[in-house]
């Protein structure tokens, strides 16, 4: 049975609005990476994990959090290191949220990305994942660094899961490798946070359509100030009883009244 003309205009403008709303929820975690790359971390904790009966092959890791607005991002390495490289200033405002967060523990965690990236220098490598999204965390990325592997080029080697990274230049004249966030050199993270996901397109398309009504409220009164219908603009000379002749509107009411 096919589905009624006002039915399927419904389902249509519904089906744009989640759209624009996937859309916005996009863009708007794409670009919070512009923060870290102007900002350094207004959150920044360091932690080393021990767990010497763990069944995994490296039984301590440091882990760091660092936090920006809409940007999180947790490293794992293995050696102890210092901050040797310049970073901008620190903002004082950051907001991360995630309201099911089902990462395992540190050592669990770093064991995993150690293994799935499986770097040829463990000591000299360090792994993050970045997730990024406002206003909860939507879409991740992990990314590694390699400190050791200096190319011909001067950059570091590195390499990216669920979304790119770009060019990292090495240090010159360190003797030891540095604690430095990976947000930002991150590029276009691919990977949904589904629950985030979720929230934030629900988010984004009832902004839409709040914005899209507000609009249409706006014009509508205009037209009628002007004497006019407000659905298509028809001259009605300020006289709204019998509706509009032109559109239909309000002529059912008026008819019935």
């Amino acid at each position: 049975m096919p589905l009624a003309p006002s039915v399927r205009s419904r389902f249509r403008s519904l089906s744009i609005l989640i759209l624009l709303g996937l859309m916005l929820n996009l863009i708007v975690s794409w670009s919070l990476l512009l923060i870290p790359r102007y900002s350094a971390a207004a959150d920044l904790r360091i932690v080393q994990f021990r767990n010497p009966n763990t069944e995994y092959p490296h039984d301590a890791i440091f882990s760091v959090i660092h936090q920006w607005f809409g940007v999180h991002e947790h490293q794992f390495y293995l050696t102890r290191r210092s901050r040797s490289r310049d970073l901008p200033k620190r903002t004082s405002i950051y907001w991360t949220w995630l309201p099911w967060d089902s990462d395992p523990d540190a050592i669990t965690r770093g064991n995993e990305l150690f293994t799935s990236f499986a770097p040829e220098h463990p000591d000299h490598a360090i792994i993050s994942t970045t997730r990024v999204g406002f206003p909860s965390l939507a879409m991740e990325t992990q990314s590694l660094v390699d400190d050791f592997s200096l190319l011909s080029n001067g950059s570091l080697r590195t390499e990216s899961h669920y979304g790119f990274i770009s060019r990292v230049d090495g240090v010159a004249g360190t003797t030891k490798p540095g604690i430095w966030p990976h947000a930002p050199y991150i590029l276009f993270p691919y990977k949904p946070i589904w629950i985030g996901f979720a929230i934030n397109t629900v988010f984004y398309t009832t902004l839409v359509s709040m914005l899209i009504w507000t609009v249409r409220q706006i014009k509508h009164a205009r037209r009628m100030r002007r004497g006019r219908c407000p659905h298509c603009d028809y001259e009605l000379h300020h006289d709204f009883r019998d509706g509009c002749p032109e559109c239909g509107w309000r002529r059912v009411q008026a008819k019935a009244e």
